[in-house]
């Protein structure tokens, strides 16, 4: 089910709601994208423009269609900062989203307020997705309670194109 109801002061934005254990529905509910899991075909390649790892199509996929969601620890701003500088190794492999820009609060948040998804040791395959500044082919659509943070796409790709997004919330 999606929604147009704004959350935490943002602009209008796309959600979705996800039935949950306690819905008497079927467990192939349309209402239960996300908890299908991967369906479509994904591949992680190195990148030609030195950017190191991306993720890629191998199948055309029509807009809309889900690709996955973004997995990791949930860390505060100032356990995160203690891991990257306690953590040996390239600080260019790390995989981090910011979930809470403090939209709508009536304050700057203080680091310990301010949640991170982390999946530089716990994720999954969404972790290979490249930054994009724009043009991205995949935007953030939040699903109600579950996890903020989900992949569709807003244009058709054509097979063997790289996936690339833009963090953080879009009108």
């Amino acid at each position: 089910m999606r929604s147009s109801v704004p959350c935490k002061g943002h602009l209008l934005q796309k959600f979705i709601k996800e039935c949950w254990s306690k819905c008497w529905c079927n467990k192939k509910c349309g209402n239960r994208i996300v908890q299908q899991s991967i369906t479509v075909k994904l591949q992680v390649f190195l990148t030609p423009e030195g950017k190191g790892w991306g993720l890629r199509t191998l199948e055309d996929l029509p807009p809309g269609a889900f690709v996955c969601e973004y997995v990791g620890e949930i860390l505060t701003n100032t356990e995160l900062h203690e891991r990257n500088v306690g953590s040996p190794g390239n600080k260019n492999t790390r995989y981090q989203v910011l979930l809470d820009a403090g939209w709508g609060s009536k304050g700057v948040l203080k680091d310990e307020e301010v949640l991170c998804l982390d999946a530089t040791v716990y994720g999954n395959v969404a972790r290979f997705i490249n930054h994009r500044c724009s043009d991205a082919t995949l935007v953030e659509i939040p699903v109600e309670v579950e996890t903020p943070d989900h992949h569709y796409y807003h244009i058709a790709l054509d097979a063997m194109e790289e996936l690339t997004w833009v963090r953080g919330v879009r009108s």
